[in-house]
């Protein structure tokens, strides 16, 4: 009977462990999706960037307030990309499984936000590159 208990108590732990770990890297799974849209929206940021750069060199465009206004949002955009880089950790070596979700629910907090804040700055330039062809 004892044997039993402890068999059956160790086939338990060991569920739960391979639950803890599947929660934990999908979790991780979703933050490298946000990521990776982030990604792919830094090459739109970069072209925007380029864009707004020639025409600050267009000798024919005289306020060019709007235009700085909207470079130093792409940058601000950009810069947060990769501070939020810098600061991740995807290893979780020596953290607690509810330290491990609460760390990855924070950064997927801190990504979705580099994601907003990035798509609103392109937006923006979307616009004024439409407004001022």
């Amino acid at each position: 009977m004892r044997v039993s208990f402890v068999i059956i108590l160790m086939a338990l732990a060991f569920c739960s462990c391979s639950d803890n770990t599947k929660q934990e890297k999908d979790q991780l799974n979703a933050i490298l999706k946000v990521h990776d849209k982030v990604m792919d929206n830094d090459d739109v940021l970069m072209k925007s960037k380029m864009k707004l750069d020639s025409l600050l060199k267009v000798k024919t465009i005289k306020d060019t307030t709007e235009i700085k206004a909207l470079d130093v949002k792409l940058a601000a955009a950009e810069d947060s990309m990769e501070d939020w880089m810098h600061k991740f950790e995807p290893d979780p070596a020596g953290k607690s499984h509810d330290e491990i979700m609460q760390y990855h629910s924070d950064q997927k907090k801190q990504i979705m936000a580099v994601d907003s804040v990035m798509n609103q700055a392109i937006g923006e330039a979307n616009q004024y590159f439409s407004n001022h062809k």
